[in-house]
């Protein structure tokens, strides 16, 4: 996923400010804005499964955007005017926000209620005994099969 969002990126910002010679904030933020609704798609169906609205998910999504938008064009920006190139810098900026967001993801955007009890083959719940949520007491509103890879 990760991949294919920074090719996405990478390539819209060098075709905008390489090819196109739009200014590098510019550039930066278009090819910021271009990779966006691919990224939660796919984090969102694939990377976390989640099961979440995807109205929350998304506002929670866009406050992210935000604070990723203001450090990506900070970091570029500033990289670039200490000497590094923009590509280096923008590769540098991804890899930073990556990691921050991938716990801002798991934790937060993507987060599954306690409540969502995943399940194996032969566990009480598959023989259709429903245990309660061991964190809450409660019966869990959605019991799933857990999903081996």
């Amino acid at each position: 996923m990760g991949g294919l969002c920074y090719t996405i990126d990478v390539g819209t910002l060098v075709l905008l400010h390489g090819g196109l010679h739009m200014p590098l904030a510019g550039a930066t933020s278009l090819a910021f804005v271009t990779v966006l609704a691919v990224n939660f798609g796919l984090n969102r169906a694939f990377v976390f499964r989640s099961g979440a609205l995807a109205g929350p998910a998304f506002a929670k999504y866009l406050v992210l955007v935000g604070l990723n938008y203001c450090a990506t064009v900070a970091t570029v920006t500033g990289l670039t005017a200490l000497g590094m190139s923009y590509v280096a810098a923008k590769t540098t900026s991804t890899i930073v926000n990556a990691v921050v967001n991938y716990g801002a993801f798991r934790w937060w955007v993507f987060r599954q209620g306690h409540c969502v009890m995943r399940i194996g083959p032969g566990s009480p719940v598959s023989r259709g005994d429903v245990p309660s949520c061991p964190l809450c007491g409660k019966e869990p509103r959605r019991v799933e099969q857990a999903r081996c890879w």
